[in-house]
C-alpha cells in the first residue's frame, strides 16, 4: 500500500460523511416541500410568512440533530482514518504488506461495517426528528408552524416513510462507495476471505428494494387519494381544491418513486453484478492457466462466500499444480495422487525427517564419454536414466536430482515410509539387475557396457522446499547425504555399500558381505561399511 494510495483512500473515506449528510438533507428537503407546499388540503399554501416560519423550524431541527450526530460520527471517521494512515506507514513493499495483512483485514472489516453504522445513526436521527416534531407544538407552540394534529401526521410520515427511504438509499450508496474504496486501496492479501462484517444477504436486499419501488409508491398514492376523498365526504375539503391540488401531488409522488426506483435498482444491481463479473474474469484467467488469479472479497453475504470459495479453489488448484510440478517427474503416480488426496497433504515448508539416501554413479563413464560422439553419450545416458527411473518409482523413491551420470534418491520423503531402509536396498538391487539387462541390449546395439556403484545411508535430514521464488525444488539438507556420497565413491563396479544405520536394524533381512572399515573424508572415526549381496525372502 503506497503512500499515494493512503492519501487517496483518506480522501475517499472523508467523502463518505458529506455523501451521507447530503442524502439526509435531500430527504429532509423533500419532506419539507411536501408538508409545506404540495400535500393536498394543506393550509397556508402561498403564505410566505407561514412558509418562512416552517423553513426556519425545519432548519433549526436539522441543526439540533446535526449537533448531536456530528461529533459521534466524526470521532468514528477520524479514528478509522488515523488507524488507516498508521498502518499505511512503511507499507511500500509486498513483504511488509503480507506481514501486516491481518491488521489490514481487520481495518477493512471496520470500513465495510460503515454502511450499517451510518444506517443506525440515520434511523436514530429520523426517530429523534419525529419525536421533536410531535412535542414541538406542546413545548414551543409559539415557534412551531403546525398544529398538534398536523405535527403528529408529519411525524408519522417522517418515521414510517421518510426514514426507511432515506436509510435505504444511504445504505446502498455508502455501501457501494465503501466497497469500491476498499477494493481500490487494500492489497489482495487482506481481502482473500470474507470480512467479519454485519451480514445482509442478497434476498433481504431484493425484498427491501422491491418493497420500496413496487409496493410503497402505489400504497402512498392510494392512501393520499383515499384520504382526500374522505375529507371531501366529511366536508373538510372542496372538490375544486381536490382537483386543483391532487394532480401536482400525484406527479410529485410518481416522479420521486421513479427516481428512487432507478437509483436503488442501479446500486442493487451493481452490488451483485460487479463481484460476479470480477469472479467470472478470475475464472477465465484460471481457464487460461493463470493460477494466481484471485478476487477481492468485500462482503459477508452469498456474493462474499462465492468470492472466498473461488479464492480457496484457486489456492487449491495452485497447490495441486505445484505438487504435481514438484513431484510429478520424480515420484510414482500413486504417491503423487496420495499426496493430493490426503487431507493434510505434505509439509513442504521444512521439517526434520529420518530417511534413507541412495546415491548411484556410473563407473568409468567419463573417459568412455570422451571417446564417443555427443549424440551417442546423450542416447546412452537417457536410456540409463529411463531404466533407473522406472525402478526407483516402482519402489516409491523420490528422485532429488540427476548429477551428471549419477542419481540422488530419497526414501521416506515427502511421504513417510516405515521400512525405508530395506526398500532402498531392494531398489538398489533391482537397479543393478536392470543395468545388466540394459547391457545385454547395449551389446546388441554395439554400445558399450555400463557399470554402476551404489551407496546407501540412513539418517535425519531437513527436507522441504529449497530455492527462490522464481525456482524451487523439494530437497534435503544434512550430513547423512554427504556420507551417502562418500560411501558411493568407495564402491566398485556393480557394488552396493551400506552404512550401519541402514543394515543395523535389518540384519535379519539383508544378506551382507564382510565388514569393510573406511575413513570418510570429513569424519574422524572409521565407519563399518558392508556390501549387499541380496535380500532374504519374507518367511
Amino acid at each position: 500500500m503506497r503512500r499515494d494510495k493512503i492519501s487517496y483512500g483518506t480522501l475517499r473515506l472523508l467523502a463518505i460523511h458529506p455523501i451521507d449528510i447530503s442524502i439526509n438533507l435531500l430527504g429532509a428537503g423533500i419532506t419539507f416541500v411536501w408538508f409545506s407546499q404540495l400535500q393536498p388540503g394543506l393550509t397556508g399554501v402561498g403564505d410566505l410568512v407561514i412558509l418562512r416560519d416552517r423553513a426556519i423550524f425545519v432548519v433549526g431541527l436539522i441543526v439540533v440533530v446535526s449537533v448531536i450526530r456530528l461529533p459521534i460520527e466524526l470521532n468514528w471517521v477520524w479514528s478509522v482514518i488515523r488507524e488507516f494512515r498508521k498502518l499505511g506507514v512503511g507499507l511500500d513493499n509486498k513483504n511488509v504488506e503480507s506481514a501486516r495483512s491481518d491488521k489490514l483485514s481487520n481495518l477493512a472489516e471496520k470500513l465495510l461495517n460503515t454502511p450499517i453504522k451510518l444506517s443506525v445513526v440515520n434511523i436514530s436521527v429520523w426517530l429523534m426528528s419525529g419525536l421533536i416534531i410531535v412535542i414541538a407544538p406542546q413545548v414551543f407552540p409559539k415557534y412551531c408552524p403546525w398544529d398538534e394534529t398536523s405535527a403528529i401526521k408529519i411525524a408519522v410520515w417522517t418515521v414510517f416513510l421518510g426514514a426507511p427511504l432515506v436509510v435505504t438509499l444511504s445504505y446502498f450508496v455508502s455501501e457501494s462507495w465503501i466497497r469500491s474504496t476498499v477494493e481500490d486501496i487494500f492489497p489482495y492479501e487482506s481481502l482473500l476471505h470474507r470480512p467479519r462484517s454485519t451480514p445482509i444477504n442478497v434476498l433481504p436486499r431484493l425484498l427491501v428494494v422491491s418493497l420500496m419501488i413496487g409496493v410503497l409508491p402505489p400504497v402512498v398514492i392510494s392512501h393520499v387519494t383515499l384520504h382526500q376523498i374522505t375529507e371531501i365526504k366529511n366536508g373538510h375539503q372542496s372538490i375544486d381544491s381536490f382537483l386543483a391540488q391532487m394532480p401536482l401531488a400525484i406527479i410529485f409522488l410518481l416522479g420521486m418513486s421513479v427516481v428512487l426506483a432507478i437509483i436503488l435498482s442501479l446500486f442493487l444491481a451493481r452490488s451483485v453484478s460487479n463481484p460476479l463479473a470480477k469472479t467470472t474474469l478470475g475464472m477465465r484467467r484460471i481457464g487460461r492457466g493463470d493460477l494466481d488469479a484471485r478476487v477481492k472479497v468485500v462482503s459477508f453475504d452469498e456474493i462474499g462466500a462465492m468470492g472466498e470459495g473461488f479464492n480457496l479453489m484457486a489456492e487449491g488448484l495452485k497447490e495441486r499444480d505445484y505438487i504435481r510440478e514438484t513431484f510429478g517427474s520424480y515420484l510414482s503416480d500413486d504417491v503423487v495422487t496420495e499426496i493430493l488426496e490426503s487431507p493434510d497433504g505434505v509439509k513442504l515448508g521444512g521439517e526434520l525427517r529420518n530417511i534413507s539416501i541412495l546415491v548411484s554413479d556410473l563407473r568409468g563413464f567419463t573417459p568412455l564419454a570422451e571417446s564417443l560422439e555427443p549424440r551417442k553419450v546423450i542416447e546412452i545416458l537417457n536410456r540409463y536414466f529411463e531404466k533407473m527411473t522406472d525402478v526407483i518409482l516402482r519402489h516409491k523413491g523420490t528422485i532429488d536430482e540427476f548429477t551428471g551420470d549419477g542419481i540422488l534418491v530419497f526414501f521416506g520423503a515427502p511421504k513417510p515410509m516405515n521400512d525405508h531402509e530395506i526398500v532402498s536396498v531392494r531398489c538398489a538391487l533391482e537397479m543393478q539387475k536392470a543395468l545388466k539387462e540394459m547391457n545385454r541390449e547395449n551389446n546388441l546395439l554395439n554400445l558399450p557396457e555400463l557399470r554402476m556403484g551404489i551407496g546407501i545411508n540412513t539418517g535425519q535430514v531437513i527436507v522441504g522446499n529449497l530455492g527462490s521464488e522464481k525456482r524451487k525444488k523439494y530437497g534435503a539438507v544434512g550430513s547423512p547425504i554427504n556420507i551417502a556420497f562418500r560411501v558411493e565413491s568407495l564402491t566398485g563396479k556393480d557394488e552396493i555399500l551400506v552404512t550401519p544405520s541402514v543394515y543395523g536394524q535389518r540384519l535379519e533381512q539383508i544378506e551382507l558381505g564382510a565388514v569393510r572399515e573406511a575413513t570418510l573424508k570429513g569424519f574422524e572415526r572409521p565407519i563399518a561399511l558392508r556390501a549387499v549381496i541380496g535380500v532374504r525372502k519374507r518367511s
